[in-house]
């Protein structure tokens, strides 16, 4: 159940749910009608469908998600008969479920809400080098080159030379 008056937040630790194969929305959905705060981590992944590149939303962990529980109050056992889960994962002599800390949860959630390198910088915009041979020199952000790549121009010796580097080695300049 979701954080409530009777426990602290502090007895709610996340807890990791094996699925059936692509079935996390239907038990996130499940799991959330009775009450349970779920996350599955989601990414967008370019796909090749009928010979054309579509923006799919997949999840970051295909056949997990994590739920939220209280070791004292929440009923563990309605978790594995949900529908669209599998059980909850276990590890150790006990075959009890280990929680994952929450410091892994919040890291997860940060990643997936940061916005995407090629998106930071836009064409003619001023960018410095942060990384490899040209670092700390300042270019000018061309376009990108794939999804982790970009494409610079660089003063060289009073030329203008395009350079491919990738997009973690720039960060704003101004």
């Amino acid at each position: 159940m979701s954080t409530s008056a009777k426990q602290p937040v502090d007895d709610y630790r996340w807890y990791l749910v094996q699925c059936k194969p692509r079935q996390e929305a239907r038990a996130q959905l499940n799991l959330r009608n009775q009450g349970f705060t779920c996350f599955t981590p989601m990414q967008d992944v370019q796909r090749l469908r009928h010979g054309k590149k579509t923006l799919v939303t997949e999840a970051l962990f295909p056949g997990y998600l994590f739920v939220n529980l209280c070791r004292l109050n929440d009923n563990w056992h309605s978790i594995r008969s949900t529908r669209g889960v599998t059980s909850l994962v276990r590890f150790g002599r006990e075959n009890e479920p280990l929680a994952v800390p929450d410091a892994l949860v919040d890291h997860i959630r940060q990643r997936l809400n940061r916005q995407p390198a090629s998106e930071l910088f836009t064409p003619g915009s001023k960018v410095r080098l942060i990384d490899g041979p040209f670092k700390d020199l300042e270019a000018v952000f061309s376009k990108t080159d794939g999804e982790e790549r970009a494409i610079i121009l660089l003063n060289i010796l009073q030329r203008e030379q395009r350079l491919k580097v990738p997009l973690s080695a720039l960060a704003s300049s101004g």
